[in-house]
């Protein structure tokens, strides 16, 4: 589905900056791995056995449904703030982190961020630092914080101006997901794929759209999973879908534990530099972002 719309795109617009990627080559060639100019697919999680929950766009009431599932089966997750959302259920937020979950960035008021973010730097940088504002006090002070931009709509030039950004640098991002993109059935009407959002439109019960969720674990053996936090039937949904693939012996994990993220942190200032290469995955999508009428909201 990726191929597919990477190839329908026909959003034109201009890259404006330059690259994270020359950014770094003040110091003899090296590279700090910050924001990335490429969305970074590849979690490293598919085939693994593994799993990775990440939950967008809360929090709200629906989310205290989710959290009461998780923590009936002692599992961690990863929670993709918005930060008017926050704002608004702070006693939440601060429930997420105390049940031991990862906070991460998904933007303050989630726009489509395409180039006017990139004529008015400012204007993006309110978009991310407001959010970590919120979330980062909650967290232990070294715990690696990621980004995952709305609609999965990104470009080169959101690297150069965040990476500018003292504490934003620190990010690693933006992240995508391997489950969880889409609605896909078969000649036979069964359900191999869901996108919960979509579910929620076609009106289907959690039950139901559990069904394409784990179909899809099952076939990818594991990877980082999408969903959402704030829908009437978000916390039936996790009640379905997680139980099945504790029995069947998949991990579970936060994105701070994935090991093929690491290669993107941001070094200490006091190390020495290293050389990575930019996350680069245009085979499956390019870096201006999907259409936003067929992504999540």
């Amino acid at each position: 589905m990726r191929k597919v719309l990477a190839a329908a795109l026909t959003l034109a617009v201009a890259v404006a900056g330059t690259s994270a990627l020359a950014q770094g080559r003040g110091n003899a060639g090296t590279k700090l791995a910050w924001f990335q100019r490429h969305t970074i697919f590849h979690s490293g999680l598919v085939g693994s056995h593994t799993v990775a929950l990440t939950f967008d766009d809360g929090p709200n009431r629906h989310t205290l449904e989710v959290l009461a599932v998780l923590k009936n089966y002692d599992i961690k997750a990863t929670f993709f703030i918005v930060g008017r959302m926050a704002r608004a259920n702070p006693r939440v937020l601060d429930e997420i982190a105390a049940q031991g979950h990862l906070l991460a960035n998904h933007s303050n008021t989630h726009p489509f961020m395409g180039s006017s973010y990139d004529a008015d730097p400012q204007k993006l940088i309110e978009q991310v630092k407001p959010v970590n504002n919120e979330i980062a006090p909650l967290m232990p002070r070294d715990t690696q914080l990621f980004f995952r931009a709305p609609f999965g709509a990104w470009r080169f030039a959101h690297a150069t101006i965040l990476n500018a950004d003292p504490t934003l640098k620190r990010y690693i991002g933006p992240i995508y997901w391997d489950v969880g993109g889409e609605i896909r059935m078969d000649a036979q009407g069964y359900v191999m794929s869901s996108a919960d959002w979509e579910c929620w439109h076609k009106r289907w019960p959690a039950q139901v759209c559990a069904k394409g969720y784990l179909r899809e674990i099952r076939r990818e053996n594991g990877g980082v999973v999408l969903m959402h936090c704030i829908h009437s039937q978000s916390g039936a949904l996790v009640a379905d879908v997680v139980p099945a693939l504790i029995e069947e012996g998949y991990r579970f994990v936060r994105l701070d534990q994935v090991p093929a993220y690491d290669k993107y942190k941001t070094p200490p200032e006091k190390a020495p530099l290293v050389a990575v290469a930019d996350a680069g995955d245009t085979g499956n999508a390019p870096e201006q972002g999907w259409p936003a009428s067929v992504l999540p909201y």
